[in-house]
């Protein structure tokens, strides 16, 4: 819930600013920021429109092992709770071939959040280059994720 908050405070600050529009803020985190953003969207901020997740999520690497996270099921069972109460649509974009949070994780991550009552639209993408978890950074995964991104945000209500 730190990065919720912290996610909170930078908006506080932004929409406080003169040229900054007070409504409709779109919230994009990546791997602990995504994981953030679903913390956030439990709290629906007044002025948050929607929230996109990129690899969401916390560990992942124990031991420096790919896909060796220390406590998958609480992670899950956390995305539940976030679910309970948020009502901010969320577009959670993951990869086959991501080296924190792969397949065994993000399905029921999301699983979890969504069966709670969370407004989730759940994306797997197939393997992107070495490590999905790149994806969002990597300038070629622009061109996989943004026609996603651009659906998604012309429909969130």
């Amino acid at each position: 819930l730190a990065t919720a908050d912290s996610i909170q405070a930078a908006l506080d600050y932004l929409v406080a600013q003169p040229f900054v529009k007070k409504t409709d803020a779109i919230i994009v985190g990546q791997s602990v920021g995504g994981w953030g953003s679903l913390a956030l969207a439990s709290r629906n901020p007044r002025n948050v429109k929607a929230i996109i997740n990129f690899a969401g999520g916390r560990g992942g690497h124990r031991g420096d092992r790919p896909n060796n996270n220390c406590a998958p099921e609480k992670l899950i069972a956390a995305a539940g709770v976030f679910g309970t109460s948020a009502r901010i649509p969320v577009l959670s974009i993951y990869t086959e071939n991501d080296t924190f949070f792969g397949p065994s994780i993000s399905k029921p991550l999301n699983e979890a959040f969504r069966n709670a009552g969370g407004r989730v639209d759940f994306r797997l993408l197939p393997s992107f280059g070495l490590d999905g978890h790149t994806l969002f950074g990597a300038r070629s995964g622009v061109d996989v994720w943004a026609p996603i991104v651009d659906e998604f945000l012309r429909n969130a209500k």
